[in-house]
């Protein structure tokens, strides 16, 4: 019997306004995290404070974003992943208003604090969200489209941060998340079903809980102050030892109890392994480039905030074309797309290193944009693909673990080799950390190349 058409036509229509619900939460999350550094030295100004001093406002956001990820795309599974969005796009929102209205820095640092954990539960459910909803052989084509929105995000921050701590106030950076916070609720209330793992009790694994959000923030706690209190000090070795030692344990725990926190058979899924390792290469290599960038056109060739985030939209067009492309080439084994994203992203990335002239400049912005934006936003098209959807949450945490994480840490590297240069060996820092970016990216497309070609790293699905 043929469905009636006005019933499909219902259905489409809500399964458009799922996906616009996902892409906005995520484009919000990037669009806050990369518009606050271009706000933190008004933000300092006004509060009476040093840009160093409130540096927590981004760190203690990342550390909390990072501990939590794996634990709120797992709570999404196992409580309902309707619920735990709207509970974490209430706390960013919430956050987000009480930092905009703080007058005191210690204020500001712990609500981006709390915010990060908001968008810790809001950003793995959202995409769990999109792969519950879409029939399996839509997921990725849905996904895509999430990423395409998405990304401008990342890419756009810099730009709106800089307009609106220019004409209006740093506190307009995190108000806007308000109006978008609303939209978000609407759309999730109006269109979401929800949906949970009924395989596993509602039950939460305490321990596991613990144990990876004291690794986690441990390990990247320690890669943050390792500038400050040197690579190889006491304090930067203790710390990594413990947030190792507390992840391996994490993992003894996991392989034993009924109802983990993380599923570690997800781990035996080969394109599910190769696909967030590439992703992790293309990530690292990603926000390398934007931090290095934003230092050296603000920095090196002068520009103001607005205008460097003009530049910066060369990059989100890249970036945007690339997250639409990520669900739309499924005719192709995952290896292969993973491979040319890295390649191109590599390849462009040494060359914007080389060039100065904006002629070659902003249309390679773009291009390393297309390349390394693919490659972040392939990574989670893929691994959706590739697990069950009962566990979609919990790979998604996973999956943006990993990947954020690394991310994070490979940024506190760069700064702290760019930091040891003063005069005109600051540019050419800046530029060489953009290479060793575009490197890494080249090696890691000749190692996905190699092991992806190998029999069972194809895609499954």
């Amino acid at each position: 019997m043929t469905e009636p058409a006005s019933v499909t036509t219902t259905t489409e229509a809500r399964l458009r306004r799922v996906v616009v619900a996902a892409a906005v939460t995520q484009a919000a999350i990037n669009l806050d995290f990369f518009a606050m550094g271009v706000a933190l030295p008004r933000m300092a100004t006004d509060l009476d404070t040093t840009a160093t001093a409130l540096q927590w406002v981004v760190s203690g956001y990342l550390i909390a974003l990072g501990a939590f990820l794996v634990a709120g795309g797992r709570l999404g599974d196992i409580f309902g992943r309707k619920r735990l969005l709207l509970i974490g796009v209430a706390i960013f929102a919430i956050s987000s208003t009480l930092a905009g209205a703080s007058s005191e820095p210690a204020l500001v640092v712990a609500f981006r604090v709390v915010q990060g954990l908001g968008a810790a539960i809001a950003f793995p459910v959202s995409l769990a969200i999109v792969t519950n909803a879409f029939p399996p052989e839509r997921v990725e084509r849905a996904i895509g489209i999430v990423f395409g929105i998405a990304v401008v995000g990342t890419a756009a921050g810099p730009f709106v941060g800089g307009l609106l701590t220019e004409t209006l106030s740093w506190r307009f950076v995190f108000w806007l998340n308000i109006p978008i916070a609303m939209i978000v609720v609407w759309l999730v209330l109006t269109s979401v079903s929800e949906s949970r793992d009924e395989t596993v009790p509602r039950r939460l694994d305490i321990a596991g809980l613990v144990l990876i959000v004291a690794g986690v923030a441990a390990v990247t706690f320690a890669f943050d102050k390792a500038a400050d209190w040197g690579w190889l000090s006491a304090a930067t070795l203790g710390l990594l030892a413990a947030g190792v030692a507390l992840l391996v344990a994490f993992i003894a725990v996991e392989s034993k109890v009924a109802n983990p926190l993380l599923d570690l058979s997800l781990f035996g899924i080969r394109v599910f392994d190769v696909m967030i390792a590439a992703g992790a290469v293309g990530n690292i290599a990603y926000n390398v480039v934007i931090f290095g960038s934003t230092l050296y056109l603000q920095q090196v060739r002068d520009l103001s905030p607005i205008e460097a985030g003009a530049v910066f939209l060369a990059l989100s067009l890249g970036a945007s074309i690339a997250g639409q492309l990520s669900g739309r080439v499924e005719r192709f084994p995952s290896w292969l797309v993973m491979t040319v994203a890295l390649a191109i992203g590599g390849a462009t990335a040494i060359g914007l290193a080389s060039s100065t002239a904006w002629a070659v400049y902003i249309p390679l912005f773009a291009l390393v944009g297309f390349g390394l934006g693919l490659s972040w936003a392939y990574a989670s098209v893929a691994t959706q693909a590739a697990v069950p959807s009962t566990r979609a949450g919990a790979a998604s945490g996973v999956v943006l673990t990993v990947l954020v994480g690394l991310g994070g840490i490979a940024v506190a590297v760069a700064a702290s080799l760019i930091e040891t240069r003063t005069g005109s060996e600051y540019g050419d820092a800046i530029r060489d950390v953009i290479r060793v970016a575009g490197v890494i990216a080249l090696v890691g497309a000749g190692l996905v190349a190699m092991v992806g070609r190998q029999r069972g790293a194809a895609r499954t699905g």
